[in-house]
């Protein structure tokens, strides 16, 4: 179940997008626009509800994912055991403001940006505590604790320099990675 559910939120993620980004009415790019433009009403009339309910299904989807997420793979010692949990709560909290991004979208001040805010730090932490898991011994491949501390980095760097748009692309490139790579490789597979 928990392979089925990244792959099919990440999948949800990046054809809602794609369709919303079909039907977004000027040139659009990680240079100008947030992703979350994609989904603005004010922008985008007609293709915002695109983005929108792709958040909503791939965050749905995502806490399927994180809430299924078997640490047992992981490694028997008790701080790896204790990491595995708290990844599963905190990618489980950002999926819920993932959710939250979908029902309130760009367009919807400050809603929008507090649960953006919150999914950002705490899939990140998520990210950053599958990296130390590996550190404390869990049976991780090493090229993917290392895609979990660049994503770790990229999301410190986002949140530091806060306007810096293509930045915001970067991260949900590395989560998509981190979803789709954990369902295609699960430890002890």
């Amino acid at each position: 179940m928990n392979t089925a559910a990244g792959l099919a939120a990440v999948g949800v993620y990046i054809v809602a997008a794609l369709a919303a980004r079909a039907f977004y009415p000027t040139t659009f790019g990680p240079m100008a626009n947030w992703l979350s433009d994609l989904g603005n009403n004010d922008l985008n009339p007609a293709g915002a509800l695109f983005y929108r309910l792709g958040g909503i299904i791939g965050g749905a989807g995502l806490l399927v994912f994180f809430l299924t997420l078997d640490g047992r793979g992981w490694g028997e010692r008790r701080i790896v055991r204790v990491l595995s949990i708290l990844v599963r709560g905190f990618g489980a909290l950002a999926s819920a403001c993932f959710i939250m991004t979908g029902v309130f979208s760009e367009d919807m001040m400050p809603m929008h940006s507090w649960f953006s805010i919150a999914n950002f730090a705490a899939f990140g932490t998520a990210i950053a505590l599958t990296g130390l898991a590996k550190l404390f011994g869990a049976a991780l491949p090493r090229w993917f604790t290392a895609l979990c501390f660049a994503a770790w980095g990229f999301d410190i760097a986002s949140a530091i320099l806060g306007q810096v748009r293509w930045l915001e692309w970067v991260v949900v490139a590395f989560l998509i990675a981190y979803v789709a790579s954990r369902s295609l490789h699960p430890p002890g597979a």
